[in-house]
């Protein structure tokens, strides 16, 4: 990467790679992080200074803006400088009641804020019409999609509240133990952050995150966090929707983006979608 030098010489440190996301590469040097978005992305996401300015405005939006350095162009990329934080990506074994204490709290945080309009019922009935297509061959999916037709009126209409939009396992990070005067967790990769459903974000941090855990350890997070929200219960009822829905866009995004992979997706998350619909009464908040 071009830029890399004159970033080096410019903050006056060696900069090594870490693990990057599909918009940008990460870099780490000396308690900090780097974040180079390239001059253009796709036509629906920014790139360049763009996107590094919309995810520190993200970021300072979510109430994580103490974690921002700076942001500014370089040679026609973007680049978002933050804090490192003392931790590493989400692990079962790293899971400490703590950093789900912590989750909770952040996206009760984070969903307070409003943002205008409410979920789309037409965004809705294209989502699983789109998916129903994809898996035309899969008996079990369209049943799926089947049951899930007459929840739209559930969740359509919706207000909307700020929202990640993508808490999987690769955007949370849970502190080192040693680690002091940072929070048990935190959350990154701001920059696909919108207004939507915020049941949508806890069914994506579910079925991302969440089920590494074990199917009951992560049914029992589940409830956890959706307990600290103020009226729990409609945004419980939404999540018989997304949950499945979700599971629904992995086999999706499989088929379409890693065929060689959508086999073992079926096999892994179907059952899995059928399981949480067929039983939700049951499970109870």
């Amino acid at each position: 990467m071009e830029v890399l030098p004159a970033l080096e010489a410019r903050y006056q440190m060696r900069l090594t790679p870490l693990v990057g996301g599909a918009e940008a590469r990460t870099f780490a040097g000396d308690g900090l992080v780097f974040k180079i978005y390239p001059p253009a992305h796709t036509s629906s996401q920014p790139g360049g200074i763009l996107a590094a300015r919309l995810e520190a405005l993200n970021m300072t939006k979510a109430g994580l803006g103490e974690w921002v350095v700076e942001a500014f162009a370089m040679d026609g990329y973007g680049v978002l400088v933050t804090r490192r934080y003392p931790g590493s990506n989400f692990t079962p074994e790293a899971c400490s009641a703590a950093a789900l204490d912590e989750l909770a709290d952040f996206f009760a945080r984070l969903h307070s804020l409003a943002e205008p309009g409410v979920v789309s019922r037409a965004r809705l009935e294209e989502r699983l019409g789109q998916f129903g297509a994809t898996l035309h061959d899969l008996p079990q999916a369209q049943r799926l999609v089947g049951w899930l037709r007459p929840h739209i009126e559930e969740v359509a209409g919706t207000p909307q509240a700020f929202c990640h939009r993508d808490p999987h396992a690769g955007n949370i990070l849970l502190k080192h133990p040693e680690a002091q005067g940072v929070p048990a967790a935190l959350v990154v990769d701001w920059v696909r952050a919108q207004p939507d459903d915020p049941a949508r974000d806890l069914a994506i941090l579910t079925t991302g995150t969440l089920e590494l855990l074990g199917k009951e350890a992560a049914l029992a997070a589940l409830k956890r966090i959706v307990r600290r929200y103020p009226n729990p219960l409609p945004l419980w009822r939404r999540l018989r929707f997304w949950v499945p829905l979700t599971y629904l866009h992995d086999m999706h995004w499989f088929r379409t983006k890693q065929p060689a992979g959508f086999r073992a997706a079926v096999a892994e998350k179907l059952p899995r979608a059928l399981e949480f619909y067929q039983h939700f009464e049951a499970l109870g908040l």
